[in-house]
């Protein structure tokens, strides 16, 4: 009995050594997500989706919604990959290069507006106006087009049925011109309604933005080329982007 004891006792510190062994090798192969560390020390949780020159594309762990979001790449001192890989942002990019603005910057608190679109154009940074400028503005150009298109339809099917008509004594034909010149009038003449509608609502709300834009000595255009590096296939691109 007291040699059984003395047995396993001196196989007790190569059990602990063995375990300590292990879950220091399993720590250093792999992450279960990836961490961002910012320069002030404090860490994110997260799971990275786009990494480029100038910022991290990532969805923040530590919320419960896990919300996508990004940080720029001067806010940041180091990436830990879940691969395992180390990323030390801190030793290539400089700190000090602040957005050009942020959300709510212009916004007076005491003061928003009640409209949700208003609000939420105020509330907006200048890249967010511009995204919402672009597609404003594109849906009123599709709503000028739907509705000169379907207005040149009807006045097309009105002129036609009066033709086919007048054409012949046959009843067939003034049966079939004067369905065509009423139903095509009529249904033309309710999209190109819509069309106009559409026109008035996006170019209203594009309008706004623009001036916005102006209020705040921000451009409308904006001509960007950015690299983009991927972590985990260790490939990069260009991306140009360009809008109005």
């Amino acid at each position: 009995m007291r040699a059984h004891t003395l047995r396993t006792t001196s196989f007790l510190p190569l059990i602990l050594l063995f375990a300590l062994v292990s879950t220091a090798a399993s720590a250093q192969t792999g992450r279960k997500n990836d961490v961002i560390i910012k320069r002030d020390s404090s860490r994110i949780q997260a799971l990275i989706t786009q990494m480029s020159y100038e910022k991290i594309n990532y969805r923040d762990l530590g919320k419960a919604d896990s919300a996508a979001t990004y940080i720029y790449m001067d806010q940041v001192a180091r990436v830990l990959l879940k691969n395992g890989k180390t990323i030390n942002v801190k030793d290539s990019i400089p700190p000090g290069r602040i957005p050009p603005d942020s959300v709510g910057q212009y916004a007076d608190m005491n003061n928003l507006p009640t409209d949700p679109f208003e609000k939420s154009v105020v509330m907006a940074n200048s890249d967010q106006l511009r995204d919402k400028y672009e597609y404003h503005n594109n849906r009123a150009i599709d709503g000028k087009t739907g509705a000169i298109v379907f207005t040149s339809v009807a006045v097309a099917t009105l002129v036609s049925g009066i033709i086919v008509a007048s054409t012949g004594d046959s009843p067939d034909n003034k049966t079939i011109g004067t369905s065509l010149a009423i139903a095509g009038p009529a249904v033309g003449v309710v999209f190109g309604l819509i069309g106009f509608k559409n026109y008035k609502i996006h170019s209203k709300k594009a309008e706004k933005v623009k001036n916005e834009l102006q209020r705040r000595n921000q451009p409308l255009t904006t001509f960007s080329i950015t690299p983009h590096v991927d972590p985990f296939t260790k490939s990069a691109r260009l991306g140009l982007r360009l809008s109005f």
